[in-house]
C-alpha cells in the first residue's frame, strides 16, 4: 500500500514562479547568503517537482549551506536523498528539519513516512504522525490519517483502520481511503464491510487489476460464487496480463 508522499516542500511549491534566476543558474550573484538560499531552495523544489535530482541536490545542498536554518530545504534535500539512494543522508535532513519545525505537521510526515517506509520503524513513524495531528487546522489532516494508517498496518489492523475511518470522516469520497478500508477490513474477515467499501470505490473511480481481484477473494468468502466468478471474469477479460490474472488461474488449477 502507498504512503501519499506529500512533505513540508509542498507548502512552497507556489513560490516556484517567482524565482527570477534562470533555471541552469544559480543564485551566486546574490550578496545576501540568506536570499541565495531561499533562491536555492526554491530552484531545488522545482528541479526536484522535474524528477531531475541531480540538479535537485546541488541546489538544495547550497541553499542549506547559505542558510541551515531552512527547514523546508532540509525536508525536500531529504527526499532527494531518499529518490538517490543515499538513505542514511535522507534520514538526517529530515529529522534536522523537525528540530527546526518541531510544529510543522508537513516536516513530522515526511519523517514519518520515511520511519515506516525506509527503517520499517512504524512504533517510531506513529508517534511523528500522532504529533502532527495535533494540529486541527492544519488543512490536509485527510493525508497524515491516510498516511499513518497504512503505516499502522504493519502492527495493529483494528489501529489502522480508526485511522483511515477518520480521515473518511473528513473526506468520504476519498478513493484512496476506501480501498485502503476495504483491503483492511478484509485482513480483519468482515467481509460484508469490506464488500461495502470495495463497492464505494468502485462508484467513484472504478476497477484496476488489484480491485477485481479483492473481489474476488471477498465474495469467495461471502460464499457468493456468481459475484466471484463476475469479478473473475472482468479480471480475466479486462487485465488479462496482470499479476492478478494470473494468481487467479492459478487459483483456478488449484480448485480442479
Amino acid at each position: 500500500m502507498t504512503f501519499l508522499r506529500a512533505i513540508a516542500l509542498v507548502a512552497t511549491l507556489g513560490l516556484v514562479g517567482c524565482v527570477t534566476t534562470q533555471m541552469s543558474g544559480d543564485a551566486s550573484p546574490v550578496a545576501n547568503p540568506k536570499e541565495a538560499a531561499q533562491i536555492n531552495q526554491e530552484l531545488g523544489i522545482a528541479y526536484l517537482r522535474q524528477g531531475n535530482y541531480e540538479q535537485a541536490r546541488n541546489k538544495l545542498e547550497k541553499a542549506v549551506n547559505d542558510n541551515p536554518d531552512l527547514a523546508t530545504a532540509h525536508s525536500a534535500l531529504g527526499l532527494v536523498y531518499e529518490r538517490l539512494g543515499a538513505i542514511d543522508n535522507a534520514e538526517d535532513e529530515y529529522r534536522r528539519a523537525v528540530r527546526l519545525e518541531g510544529k510543522d505537521p508537513n516536516t513530522l510526515n515526511a519523517l514519518a513516512v520515511f520511519l515506516c517506509a525506509q527503517r520499517n520503524e512504524p512504533d517510531d513513524a506513529l508517534r511523528y504522525f500522532d504529533r502532527a495531528l495535533e494540529y486541527p487546522l492544519y488543512p490536509n489532516r485527510v493525508m497524515l490519517f491516510t498516511n499513518a494508517g497504512v503505516c499502522a498496518r504493519k502492527v495493529d489492523l483494528q489501529m489502522s483502520e480508526d485511522y483511515f475511518r477518520r480521515a473518511l470522516a473528513l473526506e468520504p469520497t476519498s478513493s484512496a481511503v476506501l480501498l485502503q478500508l476495504s483491503d483492511v477490513s478484509f485482513q480483519q474477515g468482515n467481509y460484508l464491510q469490506s464488500r461495502g467499501f470495495l463497492e464505494r470505490y468502485i462508484t467513484t473511480i472504478g476497477v484496476s487489476p488489484a480491485v477485481l481481484w479483492l473481489g474476488v477473494q471477498i465474495e469467495t468468502e461471502l460464499g457468493d460464487a456468481k459475484a466471484a466468478e463476475i469479478y473473475g471474469q472482468r479480471l480475466k477479460s479486462e487485465f488479462p496480463t496482470s499479476i492478478e490474472t494470473r494468481m487467479l488461474l492459478e487459483k483456478e488449477r488449484d480448485a480442479g
